[in-house]
């Protein structure tokens, strides 16, 4: 596949001094690099597509650059970072001894990395960054510095810019932008540990999902002068076998008087899709999801961990059931199943559960799971 790169060189926006170790990195991806001692920076083996170019120092505000990367293509890009006070926050290295703030830390700990095996696992390495408090019944956590997560059971370094976490009772909502290094492996042994949890952590995936109704609608559409046009053997394909739906192991049910997914959950309510169309053409390489009321979503080639179980006091299970709206008409993702935009798809039930501590890059090759 034909990469491109970019190189550029980054200095103070007052004193026009160069800037060394600067992070420059494509969010949500393993893409990334720091500058030199004179600044500059070369961003290399960049496949083709979409990307938001995050630049971030401690003491300097962040730069946010949307790109789309064609083939074979070298940019330079330069940046001017303005100096920003840095807001220490009121925790200092007694902090871990203050049993409010360590109660709020793992709130925001289960919330944020999740309580499976990989959240569980995850160790925030500067947990003194972050500061909580509460408006009412929301909890709120904020962070002074990106976040240092070691993730050992998938093997990846993270650096998360958090730009927003609230909790209300079991809804939580947090934003930000995510780098992922992959940690050096000692061993053929870890790799390969690695590997396999890897691909345990995208099957059934919020990813995993959309990548199979992006698969589903190249098979199932063709695009003739801009329209969409159904394919003659469509039928013939749909809720058998050779429909990726099936292969992939998921099963969709749908209540499109449930709207807002706020009303008890009565599973006699949700009805088979039938022939419904849930993904439409939008830009090239990205379609459009579109429907309504609250989907359920049941990925039946994995059991839930027993930790959710427990949690939720469900009964025993071996099929994992998750709860989808959609909070905008329609939402774009790309044919990979990689989708950008906070918020726009609410989840409940167990992909709501499952937290960073279970995310893959962006990069991550699903054609090798």
């Amino acid at each position: 596949m034909s990469q491109s790169r970019i190189d550029g060189r980054i200095v103070d926006k007052t004193t026009s001094e160069p800037l060394a170790g600067v992070n420059i990195f494509f969010s949500k991806t393993t893409l990334g690099t720091t500058s030199d001692e004179n600044g500059f920076f070369a961003l290399t083996q960049i496949p083709a597509g979409q990307y938001e170019l995050i630049i971030s120092m401690i003491g300097y505000e962040i730069e946010r650059e949307g790109m789309i990367i064609v083939p074979d293509e070298a940019l330079t890009v330069n940046f001017r970072l303005a100096p920003q006070a840095i807001l220490m926050n009121e925790i200092n290295v007694t902090a871990k001894k203050d049993r409010e703030w360590d109660k709020n830390y793992g709130i925001f700990k289960r919330s944020f990395l999740g309580t499976g095996k990989n959240g569980e696992a995850c160790k925030i390495l500067n947990e003194f960054v972050l500061s909580f408090s509460r408006r009412g019944a929301t909890f709120i956590a904020k962070a002074s510095q990106p976040l240092i997560i070691n993730n050992p059971e998938l093997g990846y370094k993270i650096t998360y810019i958090l730009y927003d976490f609230t909790k209300q009772v079991d809804e939580v909502q947090y934003s930000g932008d995510i780098f992922f290094e992959e940690i050096a492996s000692t061993s053929k042994k870890q790799s390969k540990i690695w590997n396999k949890n890897r691909q345990r952590a995208y099957k059934g995936s919020l990813r995993h999902f959309l990548h199979t109704l992006a698969r589903r609608y190249e098979l199932r559409f063709e695009i003739i002068d801009g329209e969409m046009h159904e394919k003659s053997n469509w039928l013939s394909i749909l809720n058998r076998r050779k429909d990726p739906l099936v292969k992939e192991g998921f099963s969709l049910l749908i209540n499109k008087k449930d709207l807002f997914g706020t009303s008890i959950i009565i599973p006699e309510q949700f009805k088979a899709l039938k022939n419904d169309t849930l993904v439409f053409k939008g830009k090239p390489d990205e379609p459009l999801l579109s429907f309504e009321g609250r989907m359920m979503v049941t990925y039946v080639k994995e059991s839930p961990e027993f930790t959710y179980l427990l949690e939720y006091d469900s009964p025993s299970s071996s099929q994992q059931t998750s709860y989808l709206l959609l909070r905008a008409d329609s939402v774009y993702f790309d044919r990979y199943g990689r989708y950008s935009e906070p918020y726009m798809i609410e989840r409940q039930g167990y992909l709501s559960w499952e937290g960073v501590g279970d995310q893959l890059p962006f990069d991550y090759n699903i054609e090798k799971k």
